[in-house]
């Protein structure tokens, strides 16, 4: 499982931290594909609103297909 900091780029306040979902829930974003999309668009340097934190942890946070 992955976890986020997400930081407004210009003031450098913590927006959001946590899991996936529980950045998706402080931002307020739609789905989590759309979360995964700001993170993804932010460290490629496309989004330059926020600064994206990852740090890698053992377990993944979506659904993996074929899983229980």
């Amino acid at each position: 499982m992955n976890y986020y900091a997400i930081y407004s780029a210009k003031t450098d306040e913590l927006l959001a931290e946590g899991t996936a979902l529980e950045c998706k829930k402080q931002l307020g974003c739609a789905s989590l594909d759309s979360f995964y999309a700001l993170a993804n668009r932010t460290k490629r340097g496309i989004n330059k609103s926020y600064r994206v934190v990852i740090k890698k942890g053992g377990e993944t946070d979506y659904p993996v297909l074929g899983d229980g």
